[in-house]
């Protein structure tokens, strides 16, 4: 298995966690658990180095739709690469980029406002953006919020849609 493939929980794997009718073994829960919001194959076996059956216990939970595996995404605590790649769409011309920053930025703030609500910090900075720079600004932001209050997938949800709107 790829060392750097993230895997993040599903609804599936929040339910079993979180609700009481428990229906996985207990290594199997302890791998969900592990799993959490998000994590890369290669850290869940540093944080479970005496797993002797970790892979084959990973490929059983995401056979059964407890956890999924997420393309190419960095971890959490590499934000770095998101904010250059989602500067780069800034050379169109005037009218046409302000027209997809208000457009993009009213889908930022949809998904805030469902995720973490209008009360949160990120969703206030996102409704002040005035421009591309303060919206480039706020991004890494808003996807770390999203990462801990809902999931990573999610997260990635909004940053491929945020990527797909300014190209």
């Amino acid at each position: 298995m790829d060392m750097t493939m993230q895997l993040s929980r599903t609804v599936k794997g929040q339910e079993e966690i979180f609700n009481l009718g428990h229906t996985l073994r207990p290594r199997h829960r302890q791998i969900l658990f592990s799993v959490g919001n998000g994590i890369s194959f290669g850290e869940l076996c540093k944080k479970m180095p005496h797993c002797a059956e970790l892979e084959a216990m990973v490929n059983d939970l995401l056979q059964s739709g407890f956890i999924q595996a997420l393309r190419n995404m960095a971890s959490p605590s590499q934000p770095a690469p998101t904010a250059s790649r989602s500067q780069a769409p800034a050379a169109p011309a005037p009218a046409q980029s302000a027209a997809h920053l208000e457009s993009t930025r009213t889908y930022a703030l949809e998904f805030l406002a469902t995720l973490v609500g209008t009360k949160s910090p990120a969703y206030r900075k996102m409704s002040e953006v005035q421009d591309l720079a303060g919206f480039n600004a706020i991004l890494p932001t808003c996807y770390k919020v999203i990462a801990a209050v809902a999931s990573l997938h999610q997260a990635a949800e909004m940053e491929a849609e945020i990527a797909r709107r300014m190209a």
